[in-house]
């Protein structure tokens, strides 16, 4: 192939945008890992458990399958109960690795998001911890998070 067909070629490729899903717990924007599934869903049932800390909802049933549910907002302690209601679920992760957070708002579509050459602060310990790379987009920074490194941090608390 000559030089002339691969410029056509490229001049005739799609720009192909990334599409990434970030989510705030309180102020704090959280942004999913690459190549991870995320689904939402409207506040199902949750069956609590007995004796176990308040920050951890319960379970629900997904499509046959058990998923725990956290309730960051509530372990960070950065929402008031009574006025600011939590009615999505955002479930992360592959079964048998899926993960369940309780959200006041519906996550947020972040597109091409610009990788900045920074480490996270103002954070949670917990989740500062967790934190793989930080994102620009719109003028706000987003924390990509390990969320399987930070709910094994959370269950270890248990």
């Amino acid at each position: 192939m000559d030089s002339q067909e691969i410029t056509i070629d490229q001049e005739n490729t799609l720009d192909i945008s990334q599409i990434r899903h970030g989510f705030e717990v309180g102020s704090y924007p959280l942004l999913i890992s690459e190549q991870t599934r995320a689904e939402v869903v409207k506040l199902p049932s949750i069956c609590a458990i007995p004796s176990t800390p308040d920050w951890f909802s319960g379970f629900m049933n997904h499509r046959g399958e058990t998923v725990p549910i956290y309730d960051l907002n509530k372990y960070l302690q950065v929402l008031n109960e009574k006025e600011e209601v939590q009615e999505w679920v955002l479930l992360i992760d592959d079964h048998p690795n899926t993960v369940g957070i309780l959200l006041k708002d519906a996550p947020q579509s972040i597109t091409d998001p610009e990788q900045l050459n920074e480490h996270a602060v103002g954070l949670p310990e917990i989740i500062k911890n967790t934190v793989s790379n930080v994102y620009g987009h719109k003028n706000n920074k987003w924390f990509e998070i390990d969320h399987r490194r930070l709910f094994l941090a959370l269950k270890k608390q248990f």
